[in-house]
């Protein structure tokens, strides 16, 4: 899958893909395409992953971006009249929070959040969920930065993890990734998808952040990704029709 520069108008055009993400990374990446230049071949080199924990976007040389909240290409082409009309509200730290923790849920997880968090949640957005009390066993290693991250999905039954969300409403980028790099580095057969949450304002800095050599160096490149708040509001909504 290809992203192609236009010689003609100076605009990106796409092949091999459906016209509804064509149309969300002409208009929500279209930042970062202009700023990084193509490949040799002269394209941008653009993939979808499908995984477990969610779909991902991959930008060669960029980063992986969550679009789990466009999946289903077929359904929401059908809605695209209708999206200008599709309200979505200025979420707090906790909303988003609370968001998270109810698709989670809703695909079966155990969900950690911590203890002095789980008093802010939002249960006016969704149906209410159990945390769990303590995180499974053998993460002693970790522990005390995992008892800190704002979202963890956890296998019922399982002493892994699935994925760890940090929420950077006001917070520096930087520290959610810091945080997910001591993480990865102390313990790397854990192998969970770590992603930044943000105002889709914060994603050109969550990309040069995410670039910055020390996290090249260290896979977390390869291994984080970026989720917008309006990708999290549409993410809910379609587990509540599942």
């Amino acid at each position: 899958m290809v992203h192609t520069p236009s010689s003609t108008t100076g605009r990106s055009r796409s092949h091999s893909r459906p016209p509804y993400l064509l149309s969300k990374c002409e208009s929500e990446y279209e930042d970062i395409f202009q700023s990084i230049p193509p490949a040799p071949d002269g394209q941008y080199k653009v993939m979808i992953f499908l995984k477990e924990v969610g779909t991902e976007l991959y930008i060669g040389r960029v980063g992986r971006f969550n679009a789990d909240a466009y999946y289903g290409w077929g359904e929401l082409e059908a809605m695209i009249g209708l999206a200008s009309q599709i309200y979505i509200p200025n979420f707090s730290h906790e909303q988003v929070q609370t968001l998270l923790g109810a698709i989670g849920a809703a695909k079966g997880y155990d969900i950690w959040i911590p203890p002095n968090d789980r008093v802010k949640l939002d249960w006016s957005l969704a149906s209410r969920f159990e945390c769990r009390s303590v995180l499974p066993y053998g993460m002693e290693r970790v522990s005390s930065i995992l008892e800190e991250v704002d979202v963890i999905w956890i296998p019922r039954g399982s002493s892994t993890l699935n994925a760890l969300f940090e929420i950077e409403h006001s917070t520096p980028i930087y520290s959610g990734l810091l945080r997910f790099n001591d993480i990865h580095l102390v313990s790397p057969n854990l192998h969970p998808r770590f992603t930044v949450v943000a105002n889709d304002a914060r994603r050109s800095l969550f990309v040069r952040q995410l670039n910055r050599p020390t996290f090249q160096m260290s896979g977390l490149g390869e291994l984080c990704t970026f989720l917008n708040y309006a990708n999290v509001f549409g993410w809910y909504n379609r587990t509540k029709t599942q």
